[in-house]
């Protein structure tokens, strides 16, 4: 008997087999994007670098809408991976100026991948990469510290925005990290909706079951038109557009 005969007999379907990935304490779950019949080279190679102006946006708003393109065009729930760079972070001249970097993530298999096509190219990430992959890219071959939910302390810096401190009570870390749903848009949304105040401390309640359609017209906004477009709003009615599909 065939295989998907014998499924079929037992009322089951391949999805059933999904390997899906929970994401505490947000009470999110990252598709498997195998049980669509996808692949993660596949989902890489078809994400927008046309619209999407990879060379002058910021990554918190590219990120954002191709975690919208996943949602919208595959149903897919995915997630995104935070990199909170040290004052150590200086001595690498190439990114020196950054204080942190996001990227969208998806899960193949029960696995995490990093698909960030922002910087491909020569020497560049032009595939998936594995998180501790991509977090070497981007700090000198160095693994960074996973930001756990209770470490409030950590979680507080984000609203700095500025490098991380080269020592906390967490220890000498070259850089941090969390893993969010893909609704998260900047790190203030991510400190606000775990800490619950903002960064004054006065109380928020930020829900994100998906985008906010504001943020995301926002991030368009931005990500879609090149520095001169900006300045004259060419990307306004683009963005209207997009998000009303």
């Amino acid at each position: 008997m065939k295989l998907i005969s014998l499924f079929a007999l037992m009322g089951l379907s391949i999805s059933v087999f999904a390997q899906e990935i929970k994401l505490n304490p947000f009470q999110w779950t990252m598709t498997d994007v195998a049980s669509r019949g996808l692949t993660k080279e596949t989902l890489f190679k078809g994400m927008d670098t046309d619209f999407v102006k990879t060379k002058s946006s910021i990554c918190s708003n590219r990120a954002l809408m191709w975690a919208n393109d996943f949602k919208r065009d595959h149903n897919l729930d995915t997630g995104k991976i935070f990199i909170f760079f040290t004052e150590k972070k200086n001595d690498d001249i190439k990114f020196k100026v950054w204080w942190y970097h996001v990227a969208p993530i998806i899960n193949e298999n029960g696995n995490i991948w990093v698909v960030d096509a922002g910087f491909q190219g020569r020497n560049g990430i032009n595939e998936p990469r594995t998180k501790e992959d991509w977090m070497k890219y981007f700090n000198q071959g160095q693994v960074c510290r996973e930001i756990k939910p209770h470490e409030t302390e950590l979680i507080e810096l984000m609203f700095s925005q500025q490098t991380y401190p080269k020592y906390t009570a967490y220890g000498n870390h070259p850089c941090y990290y969390m893993i969010v749903p893909h609704t998260i848009w900047t790190p203030n949304v991510l400190a606000q909706s775990l800490l619950g105040k903002d960064a004054s401390g006065k109380p928020v309640r930020v829900e994100r079951p998906a985008i906010v359609q504001r943020e995301l017209m926002e991030a368009c906004v931005e990500a879609a038109a090149g520095k001169i477009g900006r300045v004259f709003g060419s990307s306004k009615k683009k963005c209207e557009e997009y998000v009303a599909k």
